[in-house]
């Protein structure tokens, strides 16, 4: 009877929710067969989860928000297939598949897909490992998520699906600010990125799941030839830099950085938890230290190093402007000065136990903690939050 009322209504739904009921134990599932999936004039929304669709049979032109989450249908959802369905929703606003085993790879004869009005897209592991994303065609206001992916290879190189990806995102999306963020280990060792895109001078969020004895994921993401820098032109437009929980060995420079993204005015430095970090900023070999624009400097976590690298910038002719202590108890206290005087001289502007929030996200883009370094947990204005992934 509900497979009756769900066809004799096609013409009129406009929201559709499908997935398994557990019922005394059992999982029951709905069987719509095809036809239920042909001919919705009037859906604008759809959500998918734990229940397998035939997409190669959905049609709904006027589909604004398509959310497929364990919807798998083996031999339907491979790359070609997926975008054969995605050329049917011109309308489409927002996109999330995951977990939906899509396998294949793509190749470049599979023609491209342009989503013109996409303003959100989130992809899983496997989705991302398809190549899916290189061939959508999306503005560049447009918020982009790649959930978390692991390799063992990724000590070498991240495969090229991978990278790929992210670099197709890069070169459609404005940037405006990166942080990178270090994460824990996972139980088999493995290292993994989670990444989030938000265009229109945006930001890019990259979380490395990683031993923190390892600096290997930062020659990855930041070494000449790493992702970040091939095949993405509007990386110099880039104007803050944050680094949060991340390990620098002493040959690891900022230098070819700063020739990548010249205009950063802005470097954040949460929990990082050695003395190479403020050393990055000082010159070498003769020359100006890097980013000579840099004018505001916040630091969440070790002080040590600061006062000699903001000297050291000032007697260079690189003064800065503006230089943000953080201060925090227990998980988020650290070895801090015990007088300012010095430092204060070293800045035009000095802020102090300045309350920043923190957030950290798990995996599956879920809240896991919030903190707050002020003295007294509170809410804080917009521009004093520190999202922390992993």
């Amino acid at each position: 009877m509900l497979r009756q009322l769900l066809m004799s209504s096609k013409s009129s739904v406009e929201r559709l929710y499908m997935g398994p009921e557990e019922i005394a134990g059992w999982v029951a599932r709905l069987q719509t067969g095809h036809g239920i999936w042909q001919g919705l004039p009037s859906l604008r929304e759809l959500f998918v989860d734990k229940y397998s669709i035939p997409i190669n049979q959905l049609a709904a032109p006027n589909l604004v928000h398509l959310a497929l989450e364990r919807a798998d249908y083996a031999q339907y959802f491979t790359v070609r297939s997926v975008l054969d369905m995605l050329r049917g929703c011109p309308l489409l606003e927002t996109l999330l598949i995951a977990d939906c085993r899509v396998h294949e790879f793509s190749t470049p004869d599979h023609p491209p897909v342009s989503l013109p009005r996409l303003r959100s897209i989130e992809l899983g592991e496997d989705e991302v490992r398809s190549g899916l994303a290189t061939h959508l065609q999306f503005p560049n206001n447009i918020a982009v998520g790649l959930r978390t992916f692991f390799s063992l290879g990724l000590y070498d190189d991240i495969p090229f699906a991978v990278k790929s990806t992210m670099q197709h995102a890069l070169r459609r999306v404005d940037i405006h600010c990166i942080t990178v963020a270090a994460g824990t280990p996972d139980l088999e060792n493995d290292v993994g990125l989670l990444a989030r895109f938000e265009g229109l001078f945006g930001s890019l969020e990259i979380t490395t799941l990683t031993p923190y004895d390892d600096g290997m994921i930062w020659d990855v993401l930041f070494s000449p030839c790493g992702v970040l820098f091939s095949h993405s032109p509007r990386i110099e437009n880039v104007r803050e830099l944050h680094i949060v929980g991340c390990h620098f060995g002493g040959d690891r420079m900022f230098h070819h950085i700063h020739a990548a993204m010249p205009n950063i005015t802005s470097i954040s430095f949460f929990d990082c938890k050695e003395p190479h970090a403020f050393a990055l900023l000082l010159q070498t070999d003769h020359s100006l230290p890097p980013f000579p624009r840099l004018e505001r400097i916040m630091v969440l976590g070790p002080e040590s190093g600061l006062i000699g690298m903001a000297k050291a910038r000032r007697d260079c002719g690189l003064p800065l402007k503006t230089l943000v202590v953080g201060r925090g108890s227990g998980q988020l206290g650290h070895d801090h000065l015990d007088d300012y005087t010095e430092l204060g001289e070293l800045a035009d502007n000095l802020h102090t136990r300045c309350p920043t929030e923190i957030l950290e996200w798990g995996i599956g883009n879920e809240v896991l903690n919030v903190w707050s370094t002020a003295d007294t947990p509170g809410p804080v204005s917009p521009n004093e939050k520190l999202a922390v992934l992993g």
